[in-house]
């Protein structure tokens, strides 16, 4: 591709199976795995400098991958230095590590506000930039503030300088490096027994099997997964889709569903919550 980037880790044809929850069919043109920002930004500049389409993923929890995506290349954060630093209340992280990761780190030290999250299967990075939340909590609840790069630049934004809303934030076109987190002290014990209650709200209310969480977002005062419900879908089979039967908001793979079975089941939701109730349906995954 380029002299710079030929110290980098890339991977030619990559099957999506391979980087995404939803497991489904298909392929992307190739994957870059950095293993520092400067690895990072130079992999950044350079696509964007050559107009060459490409998307920034973590672990994969939140994507659709379309039939367009055999011409894109992604940049995955998986193999990024997994920093983390406790000083006090405030908790210093890179962008690479697990959700789960940083509860872990966090807990030890009596640190309470990552139990929220311990059960999404995002990295840190994906979370800031869809401002991920669980059980009442959302991301931001808890950033101080963060380290990006962007036009050029590596840039620092206090918490006030990012617009944030309910599952997303203006965070595009730019690279989330690094944030800053206030957390607050608590007994380890009321931590550890938040996080088990999460964790068994989380095993009654959503099913196994491949999928990326929650399709939709919950329009205002209403839940996307009660609409779908009422409208009879639970359980509606696209081959190898499904509507869960546990969770009307989550579609699950079974194991050979391909992008056209999900967003086939997709579109039955919008259309059938729009004629039933006059509600539209707002993606809160991200289709490329």
């Amino acid at each position: 591709m380029n002299k710079i980037l030929n110290n980098i880790e890339f991977e030619y044809k990559v099957d999506i199976k391979n980087i995404s929850t939803f497991k489904t069919k298909g392929y992307v043109k190739g994957v870059f795995y950095p293993k520092n920002d400067i690895e990072f930004i130079e992999i950044y500049n350079f696509l964007n400098e050559n107009d060459i389409p490409f998307y920034i993923i973590g672990n994969g929890s939140n994507i659709l991958f379309s039939n367009k995506s055999k011409n894109i290349f992604l940049i995955s954060t998986k193999k990024l230095n997994k920093n983390i630093k406790i000083k006090d209340k405030f908790v210093y992280c890179s962008a690479s590590p697990m959700l789960s990761y940083v509860f872990q780190k966090t807990f030890s030290k009596g640190l309470s506000g990552f139990e929220y999250f311990a059960n999404i299967p995002a990295t840190v990075g994906g979370a800031i930039k869809m401002n991920a939340g669980a059980h009442g909590k959302c991301i931001f609840d808890y950033i101080d503030k963060i380290k990006i790069y962007k036009e050029g630049k590596v840039r620092y934004l206090n918490k006030s300088q990012i617009k944030y809303n309910y599952r997303t934030t203006d965070l595009n076109n730019c690279l989330i490096l690094s944030a800053k987190f206030k957390l607050n002290e608590l007994e380890k014990c009321k931590i550890y027994s938040n996080y088990l209650s999460f964790l068994e709200i989380r095993k009654k209310s959503q099913p196994l099997g491949f999928s990326a969480g929650c399709i939709f977002k919950n329009p205002p005062n209403y839940s996307a997964g009660e609409l779908i419900d009422k409208c009879g879908l639970k359980g509606i089979k696209q081959n190898d889709a499904q509507i869960s039967n546990k969770h009307a908001n989550i579609i699950v793979n079974n194991g050979n569903a391909t992008f056209d079975d999900i967003i086939t089941l997709i579109n039955l939701c919008k259309i059938k919550v729009k004629e039933k109730f006059n509600i539209y349906l707002e993606l809160e995954i991200k289709i490329i």
